[in-house]
């Protein structure tokens, strides 16, 4: 009897829960932050200049909380139990994030307007696919160990 108890047992599929509710909370902190930043910019290419004073420091700081977000999707995905792929998408903007600033700085807005609509539009769909059924489903149990 005992063997089919285990045997039960390790066909379990562990489900994110905690750990999805935290990269729900980040990834919407995220995308709201993500999602101001053309709403500032539009402000201030129709004359409000006090909009860059929001802009700036928002850009400035929104990298780092796609740091937090990698930090809570490896969480999500290791001892939670949930897909990799959101912690190597958020890696990837980590990145992309830190260079969006950069050329914002610089004011080479060939490279910061296109860059920056393909990160709104992967943090507002990462934020989407959180509320989504497969983000509470569990890895394969072989994969979750």
């Amino acid at each position: 009897m005992t063997a089919l108890v285990e045997a039960a047992e390790s066909k379990k599929v562990r489900r994110p829960r905690a750990t999805l509710w935290g990269l729900r909370i980040v990834l919407l902190l995220h995308a709201a932050l993500v999602v101001a930043q053309p709403i500032l910019a539009g402000y201030f290419l129709s004359g409000e200049v006090d909009a860059m004073a929001i802009h700036g420091p928002i850009g400035s700081t929104v990298w780092m909380v796609a740091m937090t977000q990698f930090a809570v999707a490896v969480l999500y995905w290791r001892p939670g139990g949930g897909r990799a792929w959101p912690a190597l998408v958020t890696l990837v903007l980590f990145f992309a994030e830190f260079v969006q600033l950069t050329f914002g700085y610089l004011q080479n807005f060939a490279v910061h307007v296109p860059l920056g609509t393909a990160i709104v539009t992967t943090v507002v769909l990462m934020s989407v696919w959180s509320f989504r059924a497969s983000a509470r489903r569990g890895r394969h149990p072989e994969v979750a160990r």
